[in-house]
């Protein structure tokens, strides 16, 4: 999360890049780079390849060429400047949410909530939706994004959400509350509202935790990327299908555990229909995998 205390007492919060999409951007620069440098060991053997790039130096030159424009690109948008990320600005007289330039171009609004002397306190709430919305209840509410619920002495509230696929951390939800504190002039408090099996709920104080903050993003692309990643190294390395099979089984049975693990860390229940589903969508993206990787590695 990034933050700034303007000269003239406005306090602005940029709303980062996710860190799922960071990862993913940078794991596809990863896998093009791999698929690039692959594909002329396929075609011209180890040894060729390093012979050419040695009598002729200026195929460095080349690749550098191919891959550097690739790599800023992704680079960028992993890690885009501050002018190109939405933000929430804050002061005595309003809260604004300003989004994304590509989403002001194309016509999207700033959304304000203006300030008065009637207003008693600034809410961060856990979540920029209920549960409610998603059709399910019980569980704890949605942990990604936050909503920001100015009150007024009556006790009415107006509601500001914040999509964004992270969850506010200890460090990050203190500099945000304080910035507010110091911009507006209000009190800030956290919460987050616990539903129960019936649609009710309760509003508690949000304490928010670091525990697998950082981790969530990479477990999660980890186990999405296991069948592809392991069909396209079956595939290029051309194995026994019965080689392949036992291949696909133990690491399904490895994301299996890691699932279990996962749930036994969170102290919640294993997902027993969602693991029973995985063994048809593991399959079905392993074998693709294998497909598409020796008809493009192999190919004549």
């Amino acid at each position: 999360m990034i933050s700034s205390q303007e000269p003239d007492g406005m306090f602005v919060h940029f709303i980062p890049v996710p860190s799922m999409v960071r990862v993913l951007e940078l794991a596809i620069a990863v896998a093009v780079l791999l698929i690039f440098l692959g594909t002329p060991l396929v075609d011209l053997g180890l040894t060729g390849k390093f012979e050419s790039i040695r009598n002729n130096p200026s195929l460095w030159l080349v690749m550098a060429g191919m891959f550097a424009p690739l790599f800023a690109v992704l680079w960028l948008f992993a890690f885009p400047p501050q002018s190109w990320l939405a933000r929430l600005e804050f002061d005595h007289n309003c809260i604004r949410l300003v989004p994304k330039p590509l989403l002001r171009w194309i016509g999207e609004p700033s959304t304000e909530i203006p300030l008065s002397p009637r207003t008693s306190e600034i809410l961060v709430c856990r979540g920029s939706l209920d549960n409610s919305s998603l059709g399910w209840s019980g569980a704890g509410n949605f942990p990604y994004g936050f909503r920001l619920l100015v009150r007024s002495l009556e006790g009415h509230d107006r509601e500001l959400k914040v999509s964004t696929g992270d969850r506010l951390s200890v460090h990050q939800s203190k500099i945000l509350a304080d910035g507010i504190t110091a911009a507006t002039g209000l009190p800030v408090r956290l919460i987050q509202r616990k539903f129960a099996t019936d649609g009710s709920y309760q509003v508690i104080t949000w304490t928010p935790s670091n525990r697998f903050a950082q981790l969530g993003a990479l477990a999660i692309l980890a186990f999405s990327a296991t069948p592809f990643v392991g069909g396209i190294v079956a595939g290029f390395l051309r194995v026994n299908p019965l080689i392949a099979v036992a291949v696909g089984v133990a690491l399904w049975l490895i994301q299996t555990l890691a699932v279990y693990l996962y749930a036994r860390l969170l102290r919640q229940k294993f997902p027993i229909v969602y693991w029973l589903s995985t063994v048809f969508t593991f399959s079905a993206s392993y074998a693709v995998s294998i497909v598409c990787a020796f008809y493009l590695f192999h190919a004549s």
